[in-house]
């Protein structure tokens, strides 16, 4: 089998934006990409309008005349999507590079309007085509592309299962660092050679703190730290500040992706893409050990 693409929300949406009907609403809430992005909210984003599907996709899609203004732009981004990413499957042949011989995809990847860039959630992954991001440069659509599908596998393979966020230690926290180190960091790493053949590393901060060697070595002694940080007196109870450290992580400086792709770099030229894939199998933890003991010779 292989991933399937999905057009069908971002389709009505645009039909919504240009009719005004409200009754594009219900239909695009019927969606298994609305049930997709809503069940990410439900898990991931509770302070949303997550009443039912239909509130959460009213949401995403009102004020009417706030959205219209982007209808060119999305339309433009939906033709893109179709010829360079559905028809080539070169995302999703990119992403299987760095997944185990054996793995098949079984899910799709849903194009909709209005949520996140682009999230994963058990099989499936989906794409935001309203995303300013796409915008000013269409062609990251396709990195994104990558980085999302690649998170469907990772998260088939570790079978369908995602850390909580209600965590309320730090044993807690730091089973979730590991886990989003190795997942972003994944997903970070995976298209950064088409980046670099594509010269499309200065586009997106992630990739311009890579190639920065002073900057990306004071990320990697920052993230240790604060990695070192919870695995001490793992079963105190969490505190604000605690949570600040997770915002350097993640939104702040983004360092788990950063340092995530870092890692997953220095084992795929030292220890090889076999060694690297099969990781994904095994414990988050094992991940950020075997950068560790590359580290030590």
């Amino acid at each position: 089998m292989s991933l399937n693409y999905d057009f069908i929300f971002v389709e009505l949406a645009i039909k919504f934006l240009e009719i005004g009907d409200v009754e594009y609403l219900q239909k695009i809430a019927e969606s298994k990409a609305a049930e997709h992005i809503f069940n990410h909210a439900l898990r991931f984003n509770p302070g949303m309008p997550i009443g039912s599907t239909l509130e959460f996709v009213t949401h995403l899609l009102t004020p009417l005349d706030k959205h219209r203004e982007k209808l060119q732009q999305v339309t433009k981004n939906l033709d893109y999507a179709k010829k360079h990413i559905a028809s080539t499957r070169i995302a999703e042949n990119i992403a299987l590079q760095f997944l185990p011989d054996n793995f098949v995809f079984f899910g799709s990847m849903f194009f909709t309007f209005g949520y996140d860039i682009g999230v994963a959630f058990g099989k499936n992954c989906s794409l935001n085509l309203a995303h300013s991001i796409f915008s000013s440069n269409i062609e990251e659509m396709k990195y994104y592309a990558i980085h999302e599908i690649h998170h469907a596998g990772f998260i088939t393979l570790k079978e369908g299962y995602m850390p909580s966020l209600q965590v309320s230690t730090r044993k807690d926290m730091l089973r979730l660092i590991e886990y989003l180190t190795h997942l972003e960091g994944m997903g970070t790493y995976v298209p950064l050679e088409i980046r670099k053949q594509e010269n499309a590393m200065n586009t997106d901060r992630d990739y311009i703190a890579l190639q920065n060697s002073d900057q990306l070595n004071s990320f990697v002694k920052e993230y240790f730290e604060i990695y070192d940080y919870f695995k001490d007196n793992l079963n105190e109870a969490l505190t604000d500040y605690d949570w600040y450290k997770i915002g350097v992580l993640s939104d702040i400086k983004r360092l788990w992706y950063i340092v995530g792709a870092h890692m997953a770099k220095a084992i795929d030229k030292r220890l090889g893409r076999e060694k690297l894939t099969g990781l994904i199998c095994e414990s988050p933890e094992n991940f950020i050990k075997t950068y560790l003991n590359l580290e030590e010779y």
